[in-house]
């Protein structure tokens, strides 16, 4: 059933062509319509062939009988023309070739422009919410099959006089007019749709989707644009012309699934269909032009004189287009240096490593890799995504510098493959990456020691203070009592009691002077209250005149080192706030989000000066957060000021945390 209907459209196309050129043999025929009826052929046979391909994809039949049914309509047309015009009276039926001839080159054409772009690429829409669409093409397509009938022409301007017998007329002209406008106008709308559609296609695509539709969109865009240059020059040919690569793109588009490489597929096929139009705008806008203005349309000289222009442009204009096609469909990779040098400026100019391979990984995200990763040698992730996980395999690339291999880059490979050169220009840019990943271990290793050695310093500093606390201080207390014993036992005024009473009061000052030692070692407020119980307590003597609100939520057991660092920096911050930003509340907020513990201070005062002066402070904060390998950001506006530090927390099991507000409003 499937070859029968293949066949007999294919025939029905190839007669339809046939007649078409013996109805304009008297004529001589036309550039235009010759290419034309190639134009309808091809759409016609490439129909053929995906139907033979895949006979369940819709596109295929779409093609097949808007190509068999545009051929046999202009046959209809140009035998019309031929019996009513040309030659009167030469064809038999000539009534019945015009209305028929009309009715089925409308089917044909409008399959091909509003059915096919709604169904491209797979035969489906996108959707169940476009079904719409589908229901709007059966519509237009139903009133193009109705109107020529009711046309009192037909819908054929090329007729004469005559007169369609089953046309209507008075007050019945309106149903002719509904059928135009459920037809040509409500077809435009059926376009706006599919293009709709397609932009929906392409932002929920894979990259083999968006190939196609890169493809259809280069092929479809063409025509439209030179339609009025050709039609407007009278150049028909080369609508033609830029319409001839269509049907053959949406063959390949459909067909070539990732068996080839698209981008070199749309780069020829763009540069060729581009520099045609350009020729042939060259040639007709010379002979238009020049004719035009010396009123020689007919000079036998001007032909070769516009040939002779062509000529002489057409190697830089080659050349331009060539460079333009190769931005568009393969966007960085045609330029090696330029991408090279971007990132040797950004070598010399960037100090801080991570944000540096950050970048690298949106370059080459930019070029078009997907699942871009940089890895160290450890295998840890240290930029970019993972990619995919449901992607079967990602290519690596190793990256050494000094005689080892510090990392690898990982990356998917696109749908159609890499060009040899693409290849290059990765390697040599991971040439480029050794030494940035290189440093960024060394500077990653510094960090861990660096927080490594003030975690040791924080809990031997309460150590220290603990055993002051709990051992030398209570023993230094027990002595003092004793000495007082001493003391009252003594005659007052004797020697012995005054070398008492000097070394109670050196052993009160010890005391003093150990209790001192013991507060500077760390608050001692922090093991005595928790952090939340710290900074309720500090915040009513710092907050003077303030309304200060503390909110926490549960937060985890935390390092010595953590809970120093986020007292002092919330206390500076708010010592700041009461100094220098003329407040009238502050919201202090701690929280774990994820893997940091996150402290904010917010206030409604000055902002930007209260944020300048305090820069000594604010400076101090920053470094108390760098040392844990947190951060602190600080923003200023006209409504106030916000602090936030972030200090990373050991990994520990999540667990849903429940929110318990704490606040306390101090004056």
């Amino acid at each position: 059933m499937t070859a029968a209907a293949v066949a007999a459209a294919v025939t029905g196309s190839l007669l339809g062509v046939a007649v078409s050129t013996w109805a304009t043999a008297p004529t001589g025929g036309t550039a235009a319509s010759v290419l034309s009826d190639v134009v309808v052929l091809a759409f016609a046979l490439v129909g053929a062939i995906v139907v033979a391909v895949r006979p369940d994809n819709r596109i295929g039949w779409i093609m097949l009988a808007g190509g068999a049914f545009w051929s046999l309509g202009n046959a209809g047309a140009d035998l019309a023309h031929r019996g009513l015009v040309t030659e009167p009276g030469s064809v038999p039926g000539v009534s019945a070739a015009v209305i028929a001839g009309s009715v089925v080159r409308g089917l044909g054409w409008y399959l091909v422009t509003v059915a096919l772009p709604v169904y491209f690429p797979d035969g489906r829409l996108a959707s169940p919410r476009w079904r719409w669409l589908g229901r709007l093409v059966v519509v237009v397509l139903v009133a193009a099959s109705v109107q020529p009938v009711l046309d009192p022409q037909a819908d054929n301007n090329d007729v004469g006089s005559w007169q369609n017998p089953l046309g209507v007329h008075g007050p019945w002209l309106a149903l002719d007019g509904l059928g135009f406008l459920l037809s040509l106008p409500l077809s435009l709308v059926v376009i706006v749709g599919a293009v709709a559609q397609l932009v929906s296609r392409w932002r929920w695509g894979d990259a083999f989707r968006r190939q196609q539709l890169s493809l259809f969109a280069a092929a479809a865009l063409l025509p439209v644009v030179v339609a009025p240059i050709a039609f407007a020059t009278g150049v028909g040919w080369a609508f033609s012309v830029a319409a001839l690569p269509l049907p053959f793109t949406v063959g390949f588009a459909v067909l070539a699934r990732g068996l080839y490489d698209l981008r070199t597929a749309a780069n020829r096929t763009l540069l060729w269909v581009t520099l045609s139009a350009a020729v042939a705008g060259a040639y007709a806008l010379v002979i238009a032009g020049v004719g035009a203005v010396l009123d020689i349309r007919g000079a036998i000289w001007l032909p070769w004189a516009a040939a002779a222009v062509v000529a002489l442009t057409f190697a830089p204009l080659r050349d331009t287009l060539q460079r333009g096609v190769n931005r568009i469909t393969y966007g960085r990779w045609d330029e090696p240096y330029d991408v090279l040098a971007a990132l040797g400026q950004r070598l010399e100019a960037t100090v801080d490593a991570d944000r540096l391979l950050d970048d690298v990984v949106l370059e080459l995200r930019a070029l078009g890799l997907d699942g871009v990763a940089l890895v160290d040698a450890e295998g840890r992730v240290v930029a970019g995504a993972d990619g995919d996980p449901t992607t079967p395999s990602s290519t690596e690339i190793p990256v050494s510098a000094y005689g080892e291999r510090v990392g690898s880059l990982r990356y998917h490979e696109p749908v159609g493959g890499l060009r040899t050169r693409d290849r290059r220009l990765l390697d040599d840019l991971t040439a480029h990456l050794g030494g940035v990943l290189h440093a960024q271990r060394l500077t990653s290793d510094l960090r861990r020691a660096r927080e490594s050695l003030v975690l040791a310093r924080e809990e031997e500093r309460r150590r220290l203070r603990r055993d002051l606390h709990d051992g030398l201080g209570p023993a230094l207390a027990g002595h003092l009592l004793r000495l007082d014993v001493v003391a009252a036992t003594l005659e007052p005024g004797t020697a012995a009691h005054r070398d008492v009473d000097l070394l109670r009061r050196d052993l009160r000052a010890t005391v003093l002077e150990v209790r001192r030692v013991v507060e500077g070692l760390r608050p001692p407020a922090l093991d005595e209250l928790g952090l939340v119980g710290a900074l309720r307590q500090v915040l009513g003597r710092l907050g003077s005149g303030l309304d200060v609100s503390l909110t926490s939520t549960d937060l985890p057991a935390l390092s010595a080192a953590v809970e120093v660092a986020v007292f002092r920096i919330v206390t500076e911050a708010v010592a700041n706030v009461s100094r220098h930003a003329d407040a009238q509340h502050c919201w202090i907020t701690l929280e774990r989000t994820g893997s940091c513990l996150r402290a904010t201070v917010r206030d409604d005062g000055r902002g930007g000066a209260s944020a300048s002066v305090a820069g000594h402070g604010l400076q101090t904060m920053r470094e108390r957060a760098e040392e844990l390998r947190g951060r602190l950001r600080v923003t200023s506006s006209d409504r106030g000021t916000t602090v936030v530090a972030e200090l990373p927390l050991p990994a520990q099991p999540r667990q849903r945390p429940r929110v318990t507000p704490v606040s306390e409003v101090a004056s």
